[in-house]
């Protein structure tokens, strides 16, 4: 009798182990699957994010390209005289156009690739032009990026026309239409693409 009854408790227990093996590996199926579309979404929203901001870049680009900027128009040097656009940018000229607010790391990532360029373009043909008003910081910005070509202050005018958008962008200007061409932003993660911009502009404009 003892022994059907030891048989019968090793069995009970054989089956709690089993059952408590099994319910821990559903246990582990499940949280895998949890991991498994929890990345999947999360890499989802990335892509779809990634998207968007494409989306919104085409929109300014296509808003702002032929965009008519006169060449009596003013920005200011950094001693603060008021210099003419036809003096500033008498030929073809590369322009990166960035302001207080706009992303220090995608302004660094951009004039890194324009140091790359400045000799094939040419010193002269690349300008900045920012709506900053401290012009120290203007000048330790260059220091730290080692930028040998000029940089310009919009006043509140050329501003408005020079677009804000929230993000760097380049573009040519060219003063034999007096229109903003090849409007382009930069993403920072696609540095890839600026090349393939700048290697463009370069041929079109400069070569």
């Amino acid at each position: 009798m003892k022994k059907k009854e030891y048989l019968l408790i090793f069995s009970l227990a054989l089956l709690l182990v089993f059952s408590s093996i099994y319910g821990y590996i559903r246990f582990r199926n499940l949280h895998d699957i949890q991991s498994f579309l929890y990345a999947l979404k999360k890499e989802t929203d990335v892509k779809i994010g990634y998207l968007e901001a494409l989306r919104d870049c085409r929109f300014y680009e296509m808003q702002l390209n032929g965009k008519r900027i006169s060449h009596s128009s003013c920005v200011v040097d950094m001693h603060g005289y008021k210099r003419k656009i036809s003096d500033v940018m008498p030929d073809n000229t590369l322009a990166l156009r960035y302001s207080d607010m706009s992303c220090d790391v995608c302004v660094d990532s951009i004039v890194n690739r324009l140091n790359i360029y400045k000799d094939s373009i040419g010193l002269k043909s690349i300008v900045l032009l920012t709506n900053s008003q401290n012009t120290n910081y203007i000048r330790r910005f260059k220091k730290i990026n080692r930028i040998d070509f000029n940089v310009y202050i919009l006043d509140e005018t050329l501003d408005s026309v020079f677009e804000d958008i929230g993000m760097p962008y380049l573009f040519i200007y060219s003063p034999d239409n007096e229109r903003m061409n090849n409007m382009f932003i930069p993403q920072k993660e696609e540095l890839r693409l600026t090349d393939e911009y700048l290697h463009s502009v370069l041929l079109k404009y400069f070569d």
